[in-house]
């Protein structure tokens, strides 16, 4: 039995060993999907300038396990396309493996789960199927293998905590073989606002240790929803990563929305031409505009013509990339 097989039947079963007549878990089932018809009239890359396809970016299918009123669990499995232009080649991954456990309105995950750094930004987004979270785009892990608590700090449950020890596991591709330690504390002193910081430290033995520090503040109503974020990494002797987002959404039909956002990075992408559908020119500070508008066709499906757009400020050879210019199409099946 190879590691990962290991792992899941210790995540799954654990809850029920010592039972003296087990019941089966309760199991639900969903998933989701979603891609892009697109054209780019203009890219930093000559593979990009005029490319043209249609590309599953993301799917999920989950499996959802209640065992108890106190243990649940999840397994989730991740397909895409290449990230490459017009190169549709598919792969897939492991995304979620934990078993949870829930002590009062306190909740404890143990595996492969989402990590702190963004969850909370990108529930507030809420267009994930559009764009990945600014940090989660230029590269910073969304899930990790560790222990992750969560909860509300006072009975009123305006302040409440995120915490996770990410262990030096390289368990799927979004985690690593280093450790790192993160938290968050969220205040939410009325309904409509949310403020929430963020840090985490990772020492990497043989490479640059890295340190996050992160504010965002969101105000919500029924109808529109604003949110703002800076994040700063210390990559040492790295390059760092530096950005600001804020983004805007709101529903002007019963089935229609309006979606913006505007990304700045003040220091070039670390990551740059290696990010998957929305590479960066590696060499210059670079502005991101996203822009939409969703139609809900039924309840699980969405239709959004869309547009994303990078300007590049000069770089140290003072030379401007070429705008990044894409069209899209967006298509969104969701069943979660």
């Amino acid at each position: 039995m190879n590691t990962q097989s290991l792992l899941a039947t210790l995540l799954l079963w654990a809850p029920l060993a010592g039972a003296a007549t087990p019941e089966p878990p309760a199991l639900s089932a969903g998933g989701l999907l979603f891609g892009d018809f697109y054209y780019i009239p203009s890219n930093h890359l000559d593979s990009g300038e005029g490319a043209a396809g249609l590309v599953v970016r993301r799917g999920y299918f989950t499996l959802d396990a209640d065992f108890s009123d106190n243990w649940f669990g999840r397994a989730r499995l991740e397909i895409n396309q290449s990230g490459a232009f017009e190169t549709y080649s598919f792969t897939s991954q492991l995304k979620d493996l934990f078993l949870g456990w829930k002590a009062g309105r306190q909740r404890l995950l143990l595996g492969l789960s989402p990590t702190p750094t963004f969850d909370l930004i990108e529930s507030t987004w809420d267009f994930r199927y559009l764009a990945r979270t600014p940090m989660d785009l230029q590269g910073a892990p969304s899930r990790d293998t560790g222990i992750a608590m969560k909860g509300p700090v006072n009975t009123a449950g305006t302040l409440s905590y995120r915490a996770m020890y990410g262990a030096p596991v390289a368990f799927s591709a979004d985690s690593d073989d280093h450790s790192k330690w993160m938290g968050a504390m969220t205040w939410r002193p009325t309904a409509e606002w949310t403020v929430d910081l963020y840090a985490d430290y990772q020492p990497r033995p043989g490479a640059t240790n890295r340190m996050t520090l992160q504010a965002f503040v969101a105000w919500q109503t029924g109808k529109l929803t604003l949110g703002a974020q800076y994040s700063h990494q210390d990559r040492e002797d790295d390059s760092n990563l530096e950005l600001a987002s804020a983004f805007a959404w709101g529903r002007v039909a019963e089935n229609t929305r309006l979606v913006g956002r505007v990304d700045r990075l003040f220091e070039p992408s670390p990551r740059g031409n290696n990010i998957a559908y929305l590479p960066y020119d590696p060499t210059a500070r670079a502005t991101t505009f996203f822009g939409g508008i969703e139609f809900q066709a039924s309840p699980h499906f969405c239709v959004t013509p869309n547009t994303v757009v990078t300007y590049y400020d000069r770089n140290d050879e003072g030379v401007r990339p070429a705008t990044d210019f894409y069209l899209r199409l967006t298509l969104f099946i969701n069943f979660e």
